[in-house]
């Protein structure tokens, strides 16, 4: 049976609600021509850009594997930087934007698909500063002001959160930083917002999971 594998890139940024039995490895410690194309892979966010890959080096030989990887029709998803990543590696191109997201959103659909039905009735997570601007071949599913859906090959990609937790939330939080750049929002009630749909919000995700490991686009 093909393992599942999350990539790392950021050690703040874990699985969240993803399966347990989902095998981690941190991308700066990786070994990409040992990984197998055979395998299912979810690229984690991270709070670097994919354009910060002088600072971040292991970003340069990620993007790499991942052209490598989906024009091998490998499975995978992307999360947040993970769908800058591959919008990178494919062509298109990750940038700064000129303002925040952040927040529980209603997404706006583009086209029907079932795989993404879970996301449809419910708000989802967002916390990015950057965009991006999706590869040539590419299908846009999904987007807020920002696109946040698409598929390319095998590939999906999210730029929002649908691990998010309680406790992941935390964690990204606690710092200056992330106080600073948040002063404008209300941020108490997306937190309470979290408290209420957690339970809600970790079914559509394990929901989506299920549906994406067996799925071929």
């Amino acid at each position: 049976m093909n393992k599942t594998i999350a990539i790392i890139n950021d050690s703040e940024v874990t699985t969240g609600s993803l399966p347990n039995d989902i095998i981690s490895i941190n991308a700066w410690e990786v070994n990409w021509d040992l990984l197998s194309f055979d395998d299912n892979y979810i690229v984690l966010g991270g709070h670097m850009g994919s354009y910060d890959d002088e600072k971040f080096s292991y970003l340069q030989a990620e993007k790499l594997w991942l052209k490598k990887a989906i024009n091998e029709d490998t499975k995978i998803l992307g999360i947040c930087l993970g769908s800058q990543l591959i919008a990178d590696a494919m062509g298109g191109k990750a940038y700064l934007s000129e303002k925040i997201e952040f927040g529980f959103k209603n997404l706006d659909f583009l086209i029907e698909d079932t795989l993404f039905e879970d996301f449809k009735n419910t708000k989802v997570f967002s916390w990015h500063r950057d965009t991006f601007d999706i590869p040539p071949g590419a299908t846009l599913v999904a987007k807020t002001e920002f696109p946040q859906i698409y598929i390319i090959k095998n590939t999906t990609a999210l730029q929002f959160h649908p691990e998010i937790k309680t406790d992941l939330f935390k964690i990204w939080y606690d710092s200056d930083l992330s106080k600073q750049e948040l002063e404008s929002y209300d941020v108490q009630s997306e937190v309470q917002y979290l408290n209420n749909y957690s339970q809600q919000l970790e079914h559509s995700m394990i929901n989506f999971y299920s549906k994406w490991i067996k799925s071929k686009l």
